[in-house]
């Protein structure tokens, strides 16, 4: 890229840029709307008796809602929300669980919805029955009460364990369908397929799920392979610390912008009007928001190497927290949201996603712009070059241990945030003498160099965005010196396409990469 073209997209970028402080990363305010809602579940009020119901005793036909079924996992701390449609308006439907008896009448529009008191966690599987008095019984078995993630993205969430296994077989073993992890999948094809069939109208939030026969399912080879592969690493690491049952729920969709996946009134009020492949808010509409009525503890999200062309990027990180935002709202929660920093992808990826490193810097902005957010650097986990696919880097073990690390900080009080975030600028110093003092937190112990024997990846850039002739010295374990010849004005890191290690080299003494940023004067 040509200097004068670099330094305009440069100072468009940094305008979204938070001004660091001594209150650290996600300062929030209390302007924020996210910090209205609750930040984790707090058990509710248990329900009170319902009063005696007058039931005809008519026929009854029904449906429970596909989120529903044997073997999942029901968020514990937080009321459960069993629901469906019913031909027979003013029919009363019955449930059952956990020792508690309720029912719902049938709405006017054909809607019901049966409420149950909230639990603690238990391994012990509880059974659903629902039913009407005439009429068919439902029962569904196996069901735990735990916490419930998403995962939510694009391509490199979406990409299976099954591919990813390649760089990782020996995790094979790994895999027990008697684990506490219950697994729920879905793909972007179910959405291609139901449009095509004219099932469905995109546009609208949707309260059933899109595939005919998805449902939850416990964590057998069979199940394993064609889901989430960050996401199985991410629950089965968890799993190994966290005594609660897990239920992670995959809402992906390769290829697919971030306008694509943010409820639709937030793209409206942002100004889409059409995506790629559905309207605006399509893919969160049919992935996500039939699991709203249901509480979640977090999600992990990877997505953004659709925003790397063009000027999509330009306002990323501000969309990306309204993004987040709408979720948080849709579920009535300030979950912790574990954000994917975008990997490498060698040469092609530097051809075909040529804006790639400012998504980078762009992802940083919005995790220092959120509160209760979090971010997982995975430069180093890119595309190889002996590898079969440069687009979709297969080393997803790694980033899903990272995950988990900040998962069993953040949401279960599991070690420190010194030894489980990612590190990062604490502080800036910006001295008359043309040098930048950066003192860094999240290094554990101390900085720790993943390659070479000098900082490698940090420099400071001129007014043109261009990268200054500078010493870079490494202070103490904490702090590092940028010295230049001239005034800088900003300072940047891992802003090549290549993060590899020998590139972008600085991380925490446990081996935690720091994420690209581009952070201005």
């Amino acid at each position: 890229m040509k200097a004068r073209k670099l330094a305009a997209v440069l100072a468009v970028v940094m305008t979204v840029a938070i001004i660091l402080s001594a209150a650290g990363c996600n300062p929030g305010g209390g302007k924020d709307p996210d910090l209205k809602l609750p930040m984790t579940n707090i058990a509710p009020e248990p329900l009170k008796a319902q009063p005696a119901v007058n039931d005809s005793g008519e026929p009854v036909t029904y449906t429970v809602n596909g989120t529903i079924s044997s073997d999942m996992v029901v968020q514990r701390n937080a009321y459960f929300n069993v629901f469906g449609r019913s031909d027979n308006p003013g029919a009363v439907i019955y449930g059952e669980f956990m020792g508690e008896s309720r029912y719902a009448v049938v709405d006017k529009d054909g809607s019901w919805e049966i409420k149950f008191s909230s639990h603690e966690a238990t391994r012990e599987g509880q059974t659903l029955k629902v039913y009407p008095k005439n009429g068919e019984t439902k029962e569904f078995t196996d069901i735990l009460v735990g916490d419930v993630w998403v995962v939510s993205g694009q391509s490199n969430a979406e990409l299976t364990y099954f591919a990813a296994q390649a760089k990782a077989p020996e995790y094979n073993k790994e895999i027990n369908a008697n684990d506490l992890i219950r697994i729920y999948t879905q793909t972007r094809q179910s959405v291609i397929d139901a449009m095509a069939e004219e099932r469905i109208d995109v546009s609208q939030p949707q309260e059933e799920v899109i595939g005919l026969n998805t449902h939850w399912e416990k964590t057998a080879p069979a199940a394993v392979y064609p889901f989430s592969g960050i996401g199985y690493y991410f629950a089965k690491e968890l799993s190994k610390v966290i005594d609660v049952p897990l239920g992670i729920i995959e809402a992906a969709s390769g290829g697919s912008t971030l306008h694509e996946l943010m409820p639709p009134d937030v793209a409206a009020k942002l100004g889409f009007t059409t995506g790629p492949v559905v309207p605006p808010g399509g893919f969160y509409n049919t992935l996500i928001h039939p699991f709203t009525r249901n509480k979640i503890t977090g999600m992990i999200f990877y997505q953004g190497e659709s925003e790397s062309n063009g000027d999509m990027y330009i306002n990323y990180a501000a969309n990306l927290k309204s993004t987040v935002s709408g979720y948080r709202h849709a579920w009535g929660l300030c979950f912790p949201f574990i954000n994917v920093q975008l990997s490498s992808h060698g040469i092609m990826g530097e051809y075909n996603w040529s804006q790639l490193p400012f998504i980078r810097a762009a992802q940083f902005d919005a995790y220092r712009m959120m509160v209760n957010s979090y971010i997982v650097t995975s430069m180093d986990q890119g595309f190889q070059p002996k590898d079969d696919d440069w687009a979709h880097p297969k080393y997803k073990l790694e980033l899903g241990k990272r995950a988990a690390k900040i998962a069993e900080y953040v949401s279960y009080g599991q070690g420190d945030e010194a030894h489980a975030l990612a590190p990062e600028p604490d502080k800036i110093e910006w001295g008359d003498d043309n040098t930048v003092t950066i003192k860094f937190k999240n290094v554990g112990d101390g900085i720790k160099l993943l390659a070479g024997d000098e900082i490698a990846g940090l420099y400071a850039t001129d007014e043109y965005g261009d990268k200054m002739y500078c010493e870079v010295e490494l202070v103490d374990g904490f702090t590092v010196k940028i010295t230049t010849t001239r005034e800088p004005i900003a300072v940047s890191y891992g802003m090549g396409h290549d993060g590899a290690p020998d590139k972008a080299n600085i991380a925490s003494s446990d081996g935690i990469p720091m994420p690209a940023f581009m952070i201005r004067k």
